[in-house]
């Protein structure tokens, strides 16, 4: 007959709303290992209360520091606009958020992607120009096939951030109601 052996180094912790009893047995508690699985498996009021108080997470979450009544706008504005927290940290980047010392200002300027469009097409024409230089000049055809397909890859990347950057944010203010037809802002 096997006995059963007891662990005798084990640790029970007390984490108050994070435990519960299981069966009057034992406790059974969660301890997130990193911040991505507090991220994804939080509630979003709670995630919101965290960000609003704590600015280490608020700047985990968004990408930016920001002090209390900020974090406090910002966080009313993604609940009123339902917008996620890459969309907002996108809106930052481009420029559409102004932050202050207390205030948070959006700025629904029709400049960002009038700016995304004239870049990403003086890119597109760089580009055609360096794939074309590539087949006429007097490389085999494999490095010709080669370099072609690298500078396609280098015009879809480009592109890709480009768009991303500059453009992406104003339609994701658009979308959201966030500004009107006439790119004059809502919020």
């Amino acid at each position: 007959i096997m006995e059963e052996q007891q662990d005798t180094d084990t640790i029970q912790l007390n984490l108050a709303k994070f435990q519960r009893n299981a069966g009057r047995d034992y406790n059974e508690y969660f301890i997130p290992s990193n911040i991505k699985l507090v991220l994804a498996t939080m509630p979003q009021a709670e995630l919101d209360a965290l960000a609003e108080d704590n600015g280490r997470m608020f700047r985990y979450r968004f990408g930016f520091s920001a002090t209390r009544p900020v974090r406090q706008q910002v966080i009313e504005l993604q609940q009123a606009y339902d917008l996620s927290d890459s969309e907002i940290r996108w809106l930052k980047h481009a420029g559409h958020l102004r932050i202050s010392r207390a205030d948070l200002t959006v700025d629904p300027s029709r400049l960002m992607p009038i700016t995304g469009w004239i870049q990403l097409a003086i890119f597109s024409i760089l580009c055609i120009g360096m794939i074309f230089q590539v087949a006429f000049s007097g490389a085999p055809e494999w490095k010709q096939g080669l370099g072609q397909t690298m500078l396609a890859a280098l015009w879809f990347a480009g592109a890709a951030m480009l768009f991303k950057l500059y453009v992406a944010p104003w339609n994701t203010l658009k979308r959201s109601g966030a500004i009107d037809a006439r790119g004059a802002g809502n919020a």
